[in-house]
This record gives structure tokens, C-alpha cells and sequence, in this order.
């Protein structure tokens, strides 16, 4: 049964960024999952375990948000956003990186933030809300 109250929390959904998740399942994901989850801004629509998964699911529904952790392989990570990139340049992509190595790579590939996975949330967050999105 539709109320007011659902159509209402129905729209504020449709109005929040759709994100994807590029990470190995583990803690670190579910972490990551969780840190998201709690901006008001993204719902997470979907957690994906790598490229081609996230390929497979962004062409069917391409999100306005890739967060691609380092956890995947170096070479999984260029070549994902490589593609996206070229393919799907509306997506923004976010990176997790280990190293200030990576963190530059990333974004020289087009990357629209890259972040040190060992940096604290805030700066997570920060990357976030200079991309534009909201």
C-alpha cells in the first residue's frame, strides 16, 4: 500500500547519487560499504568483486559514482577505468589507492579523485564533495 510517507522517502531516494562499489569481498569493502552508506547523498547500488563485473553492471545501469578500491589487481584497476573512462565518461570514479605511486597514475588515467586508502574519512569524504556531484 503506497502512503504519503513512501512516496515521499521514494523520491528523496530517486534524488540520491547512484554509486557502485569496485572492491574483493572482505572487511575492507564492508568498511568501505559502510562509510558510504552513511552519506546522505549516495545510495550504493550495487558491490561488485571486479572489472568485469563492474563492466557487466555499468553498461546495463551505469551509475553517476565508481569507487574502485586498490584491493582489486593494479592492472584490473588501469584497465577498469581506462574503459569506463573512455566508454562512459559521465561516470565519476573515485580510487582508493596504497600508494602516492598509484594515486598519480589514477588520476593521470582520468580518475576524478584518487585518495590513499591509509589517509582518514574525512579526506574520503572531502574527495567526494569536490567532484561535483551534489
Amino acid at each position: 500500500m503506497l502512503t504519503i510517507g513512501s512516496v515521499m522517502n521514494n523520491q528523496a531516494d530517486s534524488a540520491k547519487i547512484q554509486a557502485v562499489i569496485a572492491a574483493r569481498p572482505g572487511i575492507g569493502r564492508e568498511v568501505l560499504r559502510a562509510i558510504v552508506g552513511l552519506l546522505p547523498q549516495i545510495e550504493v547500488a550495487g558491490i561488485v568483486g571486479g572489472g568485469l563485473s563492474v563492466l557487466n553492471l555499468v553498461q546495463k545501469n551505469p551509475p553517476s559514482l565508481l569507487i574502485i578500491d586498490s584491493g582489486l589487481p593494479e592492472d584490473e584497476m588501469v584497465a577498469l577505468l581506462t574503459h569506463i573512462k573512455q566508454d562512459q565518461p559521465q561516470i565519476r570514479c573515485l580510487v582508493l589507492a596504497e600508494t602516492t605511486r598509484q594515486q598519480a597514475t589514477f588520476m593521470a588515467l582520468g580518475a576524478d579523485a584518487a585518495v590513499l586508502r591509509s589517509e582518514p574519512t574525512e579526506r574520503l569524504t572531502e574527495a567526494l564533495d569536490n567532484m561535483g556531484l551534489w
